[in-house]
């Protein structure tokens, strides 16, 4: 006799779905300009068995490969559905701190010089650097990280930034010099409290060898090495003595935070209450926009604009300290 609690198996996806998974995809795919590579990339999938599945050419588990790319349809849609309904950020703001900041990002192109622009987390520094590289010529945005603290995987990352390519560690620095010389250009260091004394002097030298502006952007201790005693050190010396600008804020103007909130069209009173409450902690105009951005997804789900409402719900699921609604 049979067991009867013995589990049929799984059915996979007849010939026929398959065929219209297999055409749903090829759709997806022509419609959206993407290539199989990438497609096979976003499905977790090998290019190979996912080409040869749209082709209709694979001779494995058909079904199988189907499911696969039946999940990877589903969560395409689902990421398009939820992407449709998030409010973007406006893609820049003039803010008062991006405007005293990109003052003295020209001044250092210009002179060149080495600029030093530091503040706290969340006030719109990176927004600054980026708007500025996409908007002046002969700009580069280099992005540091702990694992650009070493000379050479820093000016690895200055090198994808200018567009040099040199495989020898020792040409490098060189190789980046000649094509940034004779262009009035500056390059923008962000994230600049990952580099040690050594590779801040290697900028240095891009200054002095080749002319180039170097803008030096960073948390406080970016200022405060150079300032304090450690910029005293002999090992700064060359360095301190260039920085031709300075520009240092712990917090935001207090006017950014307004002039963020008018940006993203909220009236609301009790929404720009709680939103310059939420620009006031730490995290700043970011945490601030985060809050925008998910209290946009919920007033669009109920039709409605921004509301104190959607603003303090938001902040509640992005933080664990509550609602801001109470704060001063």
């Amino acid at each position: 006799m049979a067991d009867s609690t013995k589990q049929a198996p799984e059915t996979g996806p007849t010939e026929a779905e398959i065929d219209t998974i297999r055409a749903e995809a090829n759709a997806v795919i022509e419609a959206e300009g993407l290539n199989k590579t990438a497609a096979a990339r976003d499905a977790g999938m090998a290019h190979q068995t996912l080409s040869a599945f749209l082709a209709a050419t694979y001779t494995g588990r058909n079904d199988r490969v189907a499911a696969d790319v039946q999940l990877w349809l589903r969560s395409r849609a689902e990421r398009k559905r939820v992407s449709a309904t998030m409010p973007q950020a406006p893609t820049f703001v003039p803010t008062r701190f991006a405007r005293e900041a990109s003052s003295r990002l020209q001044y250092a192109q210009a002179m060149p010089t080495i600029a030093v622009i530091a503040g706290g987390a969340g006030i719109g520094k990176t927004k600054i650097c980026e708007h500025h590289a996409a908007t002046n010529p002969n700009t580069w945005l280099a992005t540091m990280m702990p694992s650009t603290a070493t000379i050479h995987t820093m000016m690895q990352a200055v090198g994808d930034a200018v567009g040099v390519v040199e495989r020898n560690a020792s040409r490098l620095p060189h190789a980046i010099g000649r094509k940034m010389a004779g262009t009035g250009g500056l390059l923008i260091v962000d994230e600049a409290q990952h580099l040690p004394a050594k590779c801040l002097d290697q900028l240095r030298a891009l200054l002095d060898l080749y002319g180039v502006g170097i803008a030096l952007v960073g948390n406080e201790s970016v200022h405060g090495r150079l300032e304090g005693g450690e910029g005293r050190r002999p090992e700064f010396a060359q360095l301190y003595s260039r920085v031709g600008i300075r520009f240092t804020r712990r917090q935001g103007f207090a006017e950014d935070a307004y002039t963020l909130i008018k940006a993203w069209d909220v009236d609301d009173a009790e929404a720009v209450r709680i939103l310059k409450s939420i620009a006031s902690k730490p995290g700043a105009l970011r945490g601030m926009t985060m809050a925008l951005r998910l209290a946009g997804m919920l007033a669009a789900g109920e039709e409605s604009a921004i509301t104190g409402k959607h603003v303090s719900a938001a902040w509640a699921r992005l933080s664990d300290t509550g609602s801001p609604g109470q704060a001063a």
